[in-house]
């Protein structure tokens, strides 16, 4: 290294670092010392008899620029660009959209003696397996160190995708879930049950435009990728909405719950088998792809069920009819009609003989078509008052929706309130961006108190990034 590249070094250092040096040792010295240790595998000893210090000293400052160093992480590791189309190198122009190369080494180390064991390789040196990922420029875009010697590569890159600070690996998922996201907002493919007809073909136009390089058609991957992403989802949020036994991590973005509940829970959702402690970091967006047509089967029935209702209501109208007509006619049909029988009666005598008069049928036969005549009409005035009170019912429940949405909007600062963590000026920033689009109010209210506070974050990232 050269007295440029030092002095660059101890710069980065000290701005970025936040490396200070005392009155015995400078920064140069510091950052020196510390080199002269990783590159050459200097021992401490060695360092302390040529530099005429004591072995804390040297120890202590060691680990106060190594500490300064994991600072500039985001400075000293290059950031992956995949080889483009157009690359002519020969050595890369076949690995089109490649980031790098990752492998793992072993570096020698000493440990304790009853550590030795978890650190002893295969080959049955005592070391540590490290995880590096390179450029093609030979660059490191990422270093995974600590792991034993006896764990495998698997077993260490399998733990470098789980942590909280992951190798960021390319995931189309992401991109999926962002163009679902564009193609909810659009009206022109939203529809009540999901999206419209031909809506795969155009998600394969978005992915295209977001990963140039990824070569994803609509059938079958990207088709198969949303009905994953969807059966995913819809098992997450049922089990949430569980009454008991299910909880949400919102750090590690996964379903928590002890084995028995899970496992019982399985056996009648196979669909939620292997969802227990998986992270699931698209759960927030997906709420406003799919938040609200979820299949409930409410309005479901079979044509025995659909007779059996039919014939209810038939009887309940019977009924009412029969006592709207025993109500009216209760008191008018026992004089009316018995002064009728008499007059008749008087007619019959004189005109007929008394083995000649008509016979009570045809007396019964008037009266029942008269008694069905009046029926008719009580069954179409039961009619017009029935369509009535729908519309009233309909003018009710618009007016109680308009009363609801003011009171959501209202309420909307109280719930806000609630996450404490946020200012008053952020908490004003926010409610104003939310009420300014009915969807931002539906999602949030729809949303778990628990998810609650990352929306909002996303929403003044959204403002911020304005």
């Amino acid at each position: 290294m050269d007295r440029r590249s030092l002095s660059k070094l101890c710069y980065l250092l000290t701005t970025r670092g936040k490396l200070k040096g005392n009155r015995n040792m400078p920064i140069n010295e510091l950052v020196i010392s510390f080199l002269h240790i990783i590159a050459q595998n200097v021992k401490n000893r060695v360092l302390k008899r040529q530099t005429a210090r004591s072995g804390e000293t040297i120890s202590r400052q060691f680990h106060l620029v190594l500490n300064s160093i994991l600072q500039l992480h985001n400075i000293l590791l290059k950031k992956p660009e995949p080889i483009p189309e157009n690359c002519t190198d020969d050595r890369w122009k076949w690995f089109k959209g490649c980031l790098g190369a990752l492998d793992g080494t072993y570096i020698n180390v000493n440990v304790p003696a009853n550590d030795k064991p978890r650190y002893r390789t295969r080959k049955g040196e005592i070391a540590t397996n490290v995880l590096g990922v390179c450029t093609p420029s030979m660059q490191f875009s990422y270093v995974l160190p600590g792991w034993e010697g006896s764990a495998a590569d698997g077993r260490v890159l399998r733990d470098a995708i789980s942590r909280r600070n992951d190798l960021k690996i390319p995931q189309e998922d992401a991109a999926l879930v962002d163009c679902l996201v564009e193609l909810s907002k659009d009206s022109a493919w939203k529809s009540e049950n999901g999206f419209r007809t031909g809506y795969l073909v155009h998600l394969e136009k978005l992915m295209a435009a977001k990963l140039p390089s990824s070569s994803l058609k609509a059938t079958p991957h990207i088709e198969s990728r949303y009905k994953l992403l969807k059966r995913q989802f819809h098992a997450i949020t049922e089990m949430l909405n569980h009454s008991s036994g299910f909880g949400w991590n919102d750090v590690k973005k996964c379903i928590i719950t002890t084995k028995d509940v899970f496992d019982d829970w399985v056996k009648s959702h196979p669909a939620a088998i292997g969802l227990r402690n998986k992270e699931f970091p698209h759960l927030d967006d997906l709420m406003f792809v799919w938040g609200k047509d979820h299949a409930t089967g409410a309005n479901a029935e079979t044509p025995a069920d659909a007779v059996k209702e039919i014939n209810l209501c038939d009887e309940e109208v019977d009924t009412s009819n029969a006592e709207i007509f025993a109500e009216c006619y209760k008191g008018e049909e026992s004089n009316d009609a018995n002064q009728a029988i008499r007059k008749s009666e008087t007619l019959d005598s004189l005109i007929y003989p008394s083995n000649k008069k008509p016979t009570t049928r045809k007396r019964k036969g008037k009266a029942d078509d008269a008694l069905d005549d009046l029926v008719g009409e009580i069954h179409k005035y039961v009619i017009v008052v029935t369509e009535a009170n729908e519309e009233m019912k309909g003018i009710s429940t618009y007016f109680k929706k308009q009363t609801e949405s003011g009171d959501r909007k209202m309420k909307i600062y109280d719930e806000l309130i609630e996450l404490s963590e946020f200012s008053e000026q952020e908490i004003m920033d926010v409610g104003e961006h939310i009420l300014k689009d009915e969807h931002k109010i539906d999602n949030f209210f729809a949303l778990p108190k628990a998810f609650r506070r990352n929306y909002v974050i996303k929403q003044l990232n959204e403002i911020h990034s304005k």
